[in-house]
């Protein structure tokens, strides 16, 4: 009977451990990297950077999340670090589009003034 036990739990032990908790997430910890490389190049850091600055302290916590192999909070934490990549990368290059038409507005409104300038002599 004490055999039995023993086997019994053996098997629970092994079953448990194979049913072991969210695997680190490497690749996930790779593309949010990424996203913020991206939000970077995009100008985020002076057209977003609020939304850059939640992207890169999300991601150093899960970080330590990781070291402390809490995977599923840190996976959370990740995919709010992305979230916060791609919202920074959107604003900037809204910022930009924005700054971009302004100067259009500006060219147009030179060059009909100029115009006007010279076809009213």
């Amino acid at each position: 009977m004490n055999n039995r036990f023993q086997w019994a739990a053996w098997l629970v032990f092994v079953a448990l451990a194979g049913c072991q908790t969210t695997p680190p997430p490497t690749t996930d910890l790779a593309d949010a990297k990424l996203r913020i490389e991206q939000a970077v190049a995009a100008e985020a850091e002076a057209h977003a950077p609020v939304e850059l600055q939640f992207a890169q302290d999300k991601l150093a916590r899960a970080q330590a999340l990781i070291t402390e192999k809490d995977f599923a909070a840190a996976m959370r934490l990740i995919a709010e670090s992305r979230a916060d990549a791609d919202l920074a990368v959107a604003r900037a290059r809204a910022a930009r589009l924005r700054n971009e038409v302004t100067q259009k507005t500006r060219d147009n409104a030179a060059l009909r003034s100029e115009l006007l300038g010279s076809g009213s002599r």
